[in-house]
């Protein structure tokens, strides 16, 4: 997008509109992927990627990236939001009994960071092949054969995946009078701790390493990987933590100085300081991804797993479809540093408030530990 000429605020409007679109097809999971099949609109989004990579692939014009942003699935960060994490984190409970809940979360997540930590290698391609826009395409090419290989996997996903009877029910509630005020509660907070996020996301990140320091695609493709790597190990030591101390607390104590690293990260002097605070912060900033998927699944009822999925990841994505132009804003306007700071002071409140809000309600496994 810099090289089509967009400036900082301009950038983060059209992430913010990214994220947006991504949180309108959350919302829409929430409420009909039950009862039109999950596997059918696992299926239709993965070919919605497909369309955006062909987009980017055959166009070089301004508004390219803007179309392609609100029909594909893309994210700001690695992940952790969309309609694919609702749908999939609502199926994977059934693949496992509680005790092994979390590892399954776990192996979920290791999976998908160590592709992205492949995907951010493979951005450093177009620094290879030469100057202008059609160095991209190369990247674009693999996107949408992205999406066509996703549709090829998820259309061979086993019909045990569906909810059964789901039109037997026809004026069921979305959710029940239990989950509602657990889910609503949690969709808050987790708002909050997104939309701290938002200002933080993966391409804002790339921006203020390049805006700093002077670092060239190559080497934020091999600093992103290693954030991927180091975040992809942490989630295999999330399970382990949890089982001895629970799912709440791994989740707030792993995230408290994970933030600190992350307000520390602007105050560092050189790209080395910056990068060595960025790969600590990521050595225990994603702990809580995992745990917290599984927490929510174990404290709500089974039949309100898809709707809880997506109404605490909507609540995440709307929030931070908010942050990305905030944090163009400041750094075109204000500080540098500032987007870091925002972030790590929003997310330390978030720790406090969801620890003080949930320390006494446990998941199933942990109410007689």
């Amino acid at each position: 997008m810099s090289e089509l000429g967009f400036g900082a605020f301009l950038i983060g409007a059209v992430l913010t509109l990214t994220v947006f679109t991504s949180a309108l097809y959350t919302f829409v999971i929430s409420v009909v992927a039950d009862r039109f099949g999950r596997r059918r609109t696992l299926v239709i989004f993965a070919l919605m990627d497909f369309i955006a990579g062909t987009i980017l692939f055959l166009s070089t014009e301004w508004w390219t990236p803007v179309l392609a942003g609100i029909i594909g699935n893309m994210t700001v960060g690695a992940g952790e939001v969309g309609p694919f994490l609702s749908l999939e984190q609502a199926i994977l409970p059934k693949t496992s009994d509680s005790r092994h809940r979390t590892l399954t979360f776990s192996i979920y997540n290791l999976i998908g960071y160590a592709s992205a930590s492949s995907g951010a290698l493979l951005a450093a391609v177009p620094q290879y092949l030469g100057s202008g826009l059609s160095a991209y395409r190369p990247l674009f090419l693999a996107y949408l054969a992205s999406g066509l290989a996703g549709a090829a996997l998820y259309s061979c996903l086993s019909e045990n995946i569906e909810v059964r009877n789901t039109q037997s029910i026809p004026n069921r509630r979305i959710l029940s009078a239990r989950s509602k005020p657990i889910v609503s509660k949690l969709a808050a907070l987790f708002a909050v701790d997104s939309f701290g996020g938002g200002f933080i996301g993966q391409s804002i990140m790339a921006y203020y390493f390049y805006e700093r320091f002077g670092l060239q695609l190559a080497s934020l493709g091999v600093i992103f990987f290693l954030t991927q790597v180091v975040t992809a190990i942490s989630f295999l030591l999330a399970e382990r933590i949890a089982a001895r101390i629970g799912l709440l607390n791994t989740m707030v104590f792993t995230h408290i100085p994970s933030n600190l690293f992350l307000t520390a990260i602007p105050f560092a002097p050189t790209a080395v300081g910056a990068v060595a605070l960025l790969l600590c912060r990521h050595s225990v900033s994603q702990m809580d991804v995992p745990t917290r998927q599984s927490y929510v699944m174990a404290v709500i009822d089974e039949s309100d797993r898809t709707a809880a999925a997506g109404f605490t990841n909507l609540s995440r994505s709307v929030s931070q479809s908010f942050s990305p132009s905030l944090a163009g804003y400041a750094i075109a306007n204000l500080w540098v540093g500032t987007p870091f700071v925002a972030a790590g002071t929003l997310k330390l409140a978030y720790d406090s408030i969801l620890y003080l809000a949930f320390r006494k309600t446990k998941p199933p496994e942990e109410k007689y530990s």
